[in-house]
């Protein structure tokens, strides 16, 4: 038993189910209501992560530097491997 609980198993055990019996909407069908689920506007978040006031942000941009450059790489790469093949087309016609 938990140092700070002067309750038996048996009554924390009730409680809990008590609890849950309420969430999930007891014996008269009413469920209890939580409310509206607060939404950040994506601008707001942005503007947030784009200040270099704190460590969140800064990883933030060091992490969002290292995706650009492996992007910008691929699409490189992607780009030779298409004229390479294009070459080749053009050397196998000759």
């Amino acid at each position: 038993m938990s140092q700070f609980s002067t309750l038996s198993v048996r009554e924390r055990k009730k409680q809990a189910a008590a609890l849950c019996h309420e969430v999930h909407g007891g014996a008269n069908g009413f469920t209890m209501d939580l409310g509206k689920k607060l939404s950040t506007p994506k601008d707001i978040m942005l503007e947030e992560l784009s200040l270099l006031s704190n460590r969140g942000s800064r990883l933030f941009k060091m992490r969002q530097r290292r995706s650009d450059k492996y992007t910008f790489e691929s699409i490189q790469n992607e780009a030779n491997a298409i004229a390479l093949d294009i070459m080749i087309l053009l050397k196998s016609r000759i």
